[in-house]
């Protein structure tokens, strides 16, 4: 069901999933989502977000990259993988919450910021081991995680993932140079 409610957020936002639309999705019983979310929406957006926020760091865990470049491509990759699959219409449950207006100040200090801080400070940590300084290896993860979400927002409107490839190819030459090329 959180992987379900994940899945809804980014694709219809928080106001537009309801938890008939995550029983169906998830295929569990009715009774099930009042059951293990007794506290209802919030406590299933903070579910949400904590499981989007582990995927994302398990898989971002896994790259062996060995240059800043290479970093940053691994991280995009997650989400172009969950653009194809979606046909352009998946994204992010973290900025969903995050601009949601149904989300609880709670919800959104509890598990959303500190979602994006966990995925910044582990690119940080990976820039840094890949060798760039570490205010450098912070601003590039700052910059990576921006671009990423605005252009999951752009690849959605245009129903393509350029405007995702395009933004890609900027941040490797930024984290690669230190500047885009023109």
């Amino acid at each position: 069901m959180v992987a379900a409610a994940a899945g809804l957020f980014g694709r219809r936002g928080v106001e537009g999933t309801s938890f008939t639309d995550i029983v169906r999705e998830s295929g569990a019983p009715r009774g099930s989502i009042y059951y293990y979310f007794p506290a209802g929406k919030p406590q299933l957006l903070a579910d949400a977000v904590r499981w989007t926020t582990d995927a994302v760091l398990a898989y971002q865990r896994t790259c062996r990259a060995r240059t800043p470049d290479g970093v940053v491509h691994h991280f995009v990759r997650f989400f172009r993988r969950s653009l194809e699959i979606s046909a352009c219409r998946a994204g992010c449950p973290l900025a969903a919450v995050a601009i949601g207006s149904y989300a609880p100040v709670e919800v959104l200090r509890g598990s959303v910021r500190p979602g994006f801080r966990a995925w910044a400070a582990l690119l940080t940590d990976q820039l840094r081991s890949a060798g760039l300084r570490p205010r450098r290896a912070q601003s590039v993860a700052t910059t990576t995680l921006a671009s990423v979400e605005g252009a999951l927002i752009l690849a959605r409107a245009e129903g393509s993932i350029r405007p995702l490839d395009a933004v890609d190819r900027a941040l490797r030459e930024l984290a690669g140079t230190g500047r885009p090329r023109r």
